[in-house]
């Protein structure tokens, strides 16, 4: 991991040691942390916009035309200057039908001109007593007035559409004005509109709040502000290829001057915050901290207080202080397990820095969970955000994975396995490693044959990410996929080695992403042994989804058998009336040749396998095999006499071949 493009930015020691009820800091600073959560408390029945401020295009037009938006602006400027307000709004909202301020045809000198003259309108249009004045001229719909017809909204749009950056203050201004007017959701869009190099701690903290004020509370959004504060860069997704192609990078210069205090400062602001519109996370939290605090206090005392804890302690016995040392560990995995729950994954992965060497071994299992589960919540564009939790996630894996407290044969060690498993088959594309997924699971892998681990080696748990790297990496030259198809089933081979013994059924899921690798490989080798999986559960009985047997239809017509030569072709997608007996037969389905059925919106790739692995193997298909493909929708008449069939067919076809050769 030490050739990753990026590296931590780990959380300052100071938000590390600060949980209410730890570490010095607090007890050095506790009038600023109290003075922070008063400014939130107190804010509630301010404006907005002391609640946020308590921490430090047209393609041709002609120069008369470009000039007459600075004259405009100073002209309503003076009348505001003077107290007419009637006259400044009647004059903004006449030239706003024909203003045009298109940056790329103004000189610079005339752009700084519009910025600097038309943020100080924006400013004064947001103060309280003019806003008043303002709003009598509003249009009204059903008794109230319509924002989207204000003044104040047509001029900020009109400068931000052309290209313009307002002044922060009046931005933030602009942002304010819209809450208290009740416009929550637009004031958040207002507020990313703008340019995140301009962002200071007063956007950041803004940010924040708004975040929280939405229905439903904004809480991942909100939680990925407070690790973005203090970097002096931010790295989104290229829109081009988000999975393939490196990110691209923001400076931050603003944030260059954040100091660790400042990062605390924001991290209590939103605990404050947090517990103002979460009511059920601040009950939870208090009664946490509470025992938190009871147990470092027991924990603080000498180590025997008495003969008899001396005495128990040399006869193993469980003396009070160990009694409690147990708890508080106990308790801080399930808040950790409770606050990622409750989204708040921040707070959990503080909890779990805050106990440092007092883990046990439910502790590794807890916190990879935790990385993987706001790890997968984050949007991929968030590039910077994903690689954040990757890293602790590493972090993780480096500290327990070969230590006393994980072992193969402990329950949850397929889990822990699985979820960094999970991560490394999403990690973001980086320019110096185009395999970096790959890359960083087969390293897991091999680690895992080095030690012998066998136990985790045949667990589906931990073949699911396995398969969803090779299915993402199945793209590219015919020689590159039939080299990722081989690899898989190498693994697969090992895996049923390990089980020569026993025959357990494997999922539906992971057969049908074995039978994707062999469509898009054309592999006629290992597809008989994918199928005889299949054939277990037909001469069991056990219905099989349909997913399954569209691959198997197009590699029978694609590999197989010429077009229109075969009774088989089509087979599956045509309706066979002898066959196809009322008890079993299935209602048709729409789906592609892959298995992934017609939904209403496009953007959800679903089967029929109704097994908790399928949706994120049915992604890495739709990312993997089925990118820049065409794959033309069918009608599936299935039933378990043609699945048979066709099955039989294609294995006793591609024995006869490989007998042949």
């Amino acid at each position: 991991m030490n050739n990753q493009r990026y590296t931590e930015i780990r959380p300052p020691p100071i938000i590390a040691n600060s949980f209410e009820g730890w570490t010095t800091y607090q007890h050095q600073n506790n009038k600023g942390i109290m003075s922070e959560q008063e400014d939130f408390k107190e804010a509630d029945d301010r404006s907005f916009s002391s609640r946020s401020s308590s921490i430090d295009s047209s393609p041709s037009i002609d120069h008369n035309r470009r000039r007459s938006s600075i004259q405009i602006g100073n002209q309503v400027s003076e009348l505001l200057d003077q107290e007419n307000v009637k006259h400044a709004v009647e004059v903004l909202q006449e030239a706003l039908e024909y203003l045009n301020m298109a940056q790329e045809k103004i000189d610079q000198d005339d752009g700084s001109q519009i910025t600097e003259i038309y943020s100080k309108i924006i400013k004064s249009l947001c103060d309280p007593n003019i806003s008043k004045i303002v709003d009598e001229f509003t249009p009204k719909e059903e008794g109230n007035s319509n924002i989207y017809n204000s003044v104040l909204w047509r001029l900020f749009t009109k400068v931000v559409e052309t290209g313009h950056t307002l002044q922060t203050d009046a931005h933030l201004s602009v942002v304010s004005a819209l809450v208290d007017k009740g416009y929550v959701s637009l004031a958040l869009q207002a507020m990313y509109t703008l340019r995140r190099k301009a962002w200071d701690t007063k956007c950041y903290r803004t940010a924040v709040l708004l975040h929280l004020m939405q229905d439903p509370k904004q809480i991942m959004e909100a939680q990925k502000l407070l690790l973005e504060y203090g970097k002096p860069y931010l790295d989104i997704a290229n829109p081009t290829a988000p999975n393939d192609l490196p990110p691209l990078r923001i400076e931050m210069p603003l944030m260059e001057s954040v100091t660790e205090t400042d990062q605390f400062r924001l991290w209590m602001f939103y605990q404050a915050a947090q517990s103002k519109y979460n009511t059920h996370w601040a009950r939870e939290k208090e009664v946490y901290e509470t025992k938190r605090k009871y147990s470092l206090d027991v924990l603080t005392q000498p180590e025997y207080n008495s003969p008899f804890d001396l005495a128990f302690a040399q006869l193993n016995i469980e003396t009070e202080k160990s009694m409690m040392d147990r708890q508080s560990t106990e308790n801080d995995n399930t808040m950790i397990y409770v606050a990622m729950m409750n989204q708040q994954y921040e707070y959990s992965w503080q909890v779990y820095k805050a106990m440092e060497d007092a883990v046990n071994e439910s502790t590794p299992c807890v916190v990879m969970q935790l990385c993987w589960v706001a790890f997968n919540q984050i949007p991929i564009v968030d590039v910077s955000y994903r690689t954040d939790w990757e890293t602790r996630a590493w972090s993780v894996y480096s500290r327990f994975m070969c230590s006393e407290y994980l072992h193969p044969e402990q329950p949850e060690a397929p889990s822990f396995v699985h979820d960094i498993l999970c991560i490394a088959a999403h990690t973001p594309e980086v320019a110096t490693d185009k395999k970096a997924r790959y890359t960083k699971t087969m390293s897991v892998y091999q680690l895992l044959v080095r030690l012998n681990f066998d136990k985790l080696l045949c667990d589906n748990r931990v073949l699911e990410p396995l398969l969803c790297t090779f299915l993402l990496e199945c793209k590219g030259t015919p020689i590159h996929i039939v080299d990722i198809c081989k690899e898989a089933f190498e693994i697969r081979k090992r895996k049923r080695a390990f089980q020569h013994e026993i025959h357990p059924k494997v999922p539906f899921s992971l057969i049908w992403g074995y039978l994707i690798l062999c469509l898009k490989a054309g592999d006629e080798i290992h597809l008989p042994s994918v199928l005889m999986d299949i054939m277990e559960y037909l001469n069991a009985n056990i219905k099989v989804p349909s997913t399954l047997l569209a691959p198997i239809q197009k590699f029978h017509d694609k590999y197989i058998c010429q077009q229109n030569t075969c009774y088989f072709d089509q087979y599956m997608f045509k309706h066979i009336e002898y066959t196809e007996n009322l008890e079993d037969r299935d209602t048709p389905e729409d789906m592609n040749e892959y298995g992934i059925l017609c939904l209403p919106s496009p953007l959800i790739n679903h089967t029929n396998i109704q097994e908790p692995e399928e949706p994120t193997i049915a992604e890495a298909v739709m990312m993997g095999p089925g990118r820049d493909e065409i794959i033309s929708d069918r009608q599936m008449y299935y039933s378990s006499n043609k699945a048979k069939a066709l099955i039989r067919h294609v294995c006793n076809t591609l024995t006869d071949r490989q007998a042949s050769l």
